[in-house]
């Protein structure tokens, strides 16, 4: 057995029969089942040139400056942490430079001043020399105190899960694909999810996120991850199951009792209850080429996840998870982010992040 080989195997009895090989990279911070503050960091473990040497791995780099840019306020910390010339793409259009993530930032704290944030999953990829890439899950709490777009304040109080996939090179994100679940919140302030979609709808971004055309076949495994790779395996999985509608093959990859979180605050148990749930996000785009963006994975303390960027893009259509009130036939896409938890072979725990309000706000737009 390689070295590497007996190190991946020493971590946990729950990476023992993965259905893919693991490379051998260098050890990076663990955050599942670690309670925080999180002891002084210790020595570099992987090659990081351009970084503050406080930094210990590519992990550690972003879970410390979300901490101290959301928690501890340090909004102008953004211009040491993001590229001047920026891009930050979502649902809701395209943000560009630094200093428009600064005033962003400035408004999501301002209307949400006594959040919090807590992480469950880095998934990342890359290395110093191209760029590194991190996917990163997580959710935030806060009370609803900021009249807006979702109405008067409630002072309720909410929780959205996000995802945040960012490209880093030398200390600066250059690139991210930002996904909250809006509908979520929406959900747990009482209100009506239509209702504040129409009313999104009504704000045309000054630079929309295009997607392009679907083109049938694109999570297909491309040559360069042929093979037992990770990403191969993936690929795979949403091929098979999504592209070809073939949610019969479920078993193939999921284990009996698994446990999902999905979009919307949906939360469902077992290979049935997992077939309809996806069904239902089909449903409401069911004429949707799935296409697989990136492969990014971590070793974590409870086992390997597999972190999956994906966009879903077609005609929208009433019915499933976007309800039954959306204009039909209207061109939509659904940005999303899916994390695998593994224990061997199998899938036993998933955490899928989009973004409802995102979506319906497109087909509700003249």
């Amino acid at each position: 057995m390689r070295d590497g080989a007996r190190r991946i195997a020493a971590v946990s009895d729950t990476i023992e029969g993965l259905p893919f090989v693991l490379p051998d990279r260098p050890a990076v911070r663990r955050i599942r089942q670690v309670e925080r503050p999180v002891a002084p960091p210790a020595a570099r473990t992987q090659p990081m040139a351009g970084f503050e040497d406080r930094f210990t791995d590519i992990v550690d780099y972003i879970v410390r400056i979300t901490d101290e840019i959301w928690q501890d306020h340090a909004v102008g910390y953004i211009r040491d942490t993001y590229d001047a010339d920026s891009v930050v793409y979502s649902g809701y259009g395209v943000v560009r430079t630094a200093e428009a993530v600064v005033r962003s930032t400035i408004a999501s704290i301002a209307a949400a001043p006594d959040g919090d944030t807590r992480h469950i999953n880095v998934a990342w990829s890359g290395d110093e020399t191209e760029n590194f890439y991190t996917a990163h899950l997580g959710y935030g709490g806060s009370t609803h105190v900021t009249p807006g777009l979702y109405g008067p304040a409630t002072g309720r109080r909410y929780t959205m899960r996000f995802a945040a996939d960012c490209l880093i090179r030398a200390n600066k994100i250059h690139t991210e694909w930002l996904v909250r679940d809006a509908g979520s919140s929406v959900r747990q302030l009482g209100l009506d999810l239509d209702e504040v979609a129409r009313a999104v709808a009504t704000i045309v971004p000054a630079e929309p996120y295009v997607v392009g055309p679907a083109v049938p076949g694109a999570t297909a495994v491309p040559a360069s991850a042929a093979g037992n790779s990770v990403e191969a395996w993936a690929r795979g999985l949403f091929e098979r199951v999504w592209s070809e509608r073939r949610f019969d093959r479920l078993s193939h990859y999921y284990a009996p009792g698994i446990a999902a979180h999905s979009g919307g605050g949906r939360s469902v148990q077992g290979l049935p209850a997992l077939s309809v749930l996806f069904l239902q996000i089909l449903a409401s785009i069911p004429d949707g080429t799935m296409s697989v963006e990136h492969v990014s994975w971590a070793e974590e303390t409870d086992g390997v996840i597999v972190a999956v960027r994906w966009v879903l893009a077609g005609s929208s259509a009433r019915g499933g998870v976007l309800g039954y009130q959306l204009p039909e036939g209207r061109p939509v896409f659904m940005m999303g982010s899916t994390h695998l938890r593994l224990t061997g072979s199998h899938i036993v725990e998933e955490w899928t992040v989009f973004d409802e309000i995102a979506t319906m706000a497109m087909a509700y737009r003249e």
